[in-house]
């Protein structure tokens, strides 16, 4: 049964009376209502609190599962631009009628924020490497030299495979290519460049970039699969315009936009509140990085076990090659794969850890207990005074602590109550250190 305690209304008023502004004037309910939305979606991507089962059926054409596509109401990725754009408008003291930029002050125009969140999301993309996309090339005959371009919009490319189509032009098997720099390919194969094959490897070291050479050079035509992350070039005119991104992130987009408003080169300047900003998101890439989605995988009422993708690949290299009931599931965040291709449609059921379940009627309940009610009222009475910045701001620390510690708490009850799944929680690293995607600056 989900909590029925506090609607949203009785906790927008509650909210008032603690910011001491019980008529709304300097508060409105939408903007408490944004700040209400923003602290079940920082609570549920640091505690992993909402855990739901959601079910989906395989198809025989398919390889990869996006849950946010097969689980399209638990692992939500709804939020639009207008929405993150009347919230930064907040902060920023400004009127928040969203893409329109209608009656601004002028002291920030709305291209500027438009142009803000733009770069703020394609620096989350490429500091956390989410979300990853499925691609499957049309199948061609590529270049002799076995080079190939990719789009613009790829970021990284994490995993490869080739299928050959043979010299009738049948579809082969799948062969997962692995990631070699030029040094390695031309002392393990020294003939490779004069003797095209069907390809084992890829290299992106010794070229432009975009480019990806494959070695041997197919002696066919064939179809390249990748998985990778993408830039996403955001259509600024449309208000209902998403991110591509999982909705408990997208305050890690507000924060790095709303430093670069405060930074230096903006009218606003404001020094104090562009460190807390780039702190908020430094802290909120920290938790995407190790972050999980999927704790348990059943096909047809079996459990079966879970392991990162790289695992998967190198334990079985051909398992999309397979067709069977699978005994492994291989994951990449919310990218879902089975260690053998499923005949048929079978059923599958998926515990995850639920995008936040968020309030937006004022009669909707909100999804937590008691014990939890006042850490959430001390985060958004702490983040509704950004937009007062110096000493209020300030003042609030402690509440924004108050949330930290509560947070911490509720995370080590959820550690407690899926202590046999512990290993889950670093399969994220796991992951990038056995296929790296960038490797992190370090200092001497």
């Amino acid at each position: 049964m989900p909590y029925a305690q506090i609607t949203l209304a009785q906790f927008l008023s509650q909210l008032g009376t603690n910011l001491d502004d019980t008529a709304g004037i300097y508060w409105t309910d939408a903007e408490k209502t944004f700040a209400v939305q923003e602290g079940l979606r920082v609570f549920g991507a640091v505690t992993s609190y909402w855990r739901t089962r959601g079910g989906f059926s395989t198809s025989p054409a398919a390889t990869y599962y996006d849950l946010s596509v097969v689980l399209p109401n638990l692992r939500t990725r709804a939020w639009t631009l207008d929405q993150l754009t009347r919230e930064i408008q907040f902060a920023l003291l400004e009127a928040a009628n969203g893409i329109s930029g209608a009656g601004m002050s002028g002291q920030v125009q709305i291209q500027n924020i438009l142009q803000a969140i733009q770069r703020a999301r394609n620096r989350f993309v490429i500091d956390s490497r989410l979300p990853y996309s499925a691609i499957v090339a049309p199948p061609s005959v590529p270049p002799p030299n076995g080079l190939v371009q990719f789009d613009q919009s790829v970021i990284y490319l994490h995993r490869a495979a080739w299928q050959d189509f043979g010299s009738g032009g049948t579809p082969g098997a799948w062969t997962n290519l692995w990631r070699e720099d030029a040094w390695q390919v031309d002392h393990g194969s020294p003939r490779w460049t004069i003797e095209p094959g069907s390809p084992v490897q890829y290299s992106e070291a010794e070229l432009a970039p975009l480019q990806v050479q494959l070695s041997p050079a197919p002696t066919n035509s064939g179809a390249l699969e990748i998985l990778a992350v993408l830039s996403l070039g955001l259509d600024l005119t449309d208000p209902n315009q998403t991110f591509g991104i999982p909705d408990e992130w997208i305050h890690a987009v507000k924060y790095a936009a709303l430093a670069d408003l405060f930074g230096p080169n903006s009218q606003i300047y404001d020094p104090l509140r562009a460190q807390y900003c780039e702190t908020r998101y430094t802290q909120t890439l920290d938790f995407a990085k190790s972050a999980r989605s999927l704790l348990r995988v059943l096909v047809n009422g079996i459990p079966l076990g879970i392991d990162s993708l790289a695992a998967l690949d190198a334990g079985q290299p051909f398992w999309r090659n397979q067709s069977s009931m699978p005994n492994l599931a291989g994951v990449l965040y919310d990218i879902l794969a089975f260690s053998s291709q499923v005949p048929g449609s079978a059923g599958v059921a998926c515990d995850v850890v639920q995008s936040a379940p968020i309030p937006t009627q004022s009669s909707d309940f909100i999804p937590l207990g008691e014990e939890d009610l006042g850490p959430l009222t001390d985060y958004c009475t702490h983040i509704l005074t950004i937009k007062c910045g110096g000493k209020e701001l300030s003042s609030t620390m402690g509440d924004y602590d108050n949330f930290a510690r509560a947070c911490a708490q509720r995370l080590g009850i959820t550690r407690a109550k899926v202590r046999m799944l512990e290993p889950l929680f670093g399969m994220a690293g796991r992951e990038w250190q056995a296929r790296p995607d960038r490797m992190e600056a370090t200092r001497s």
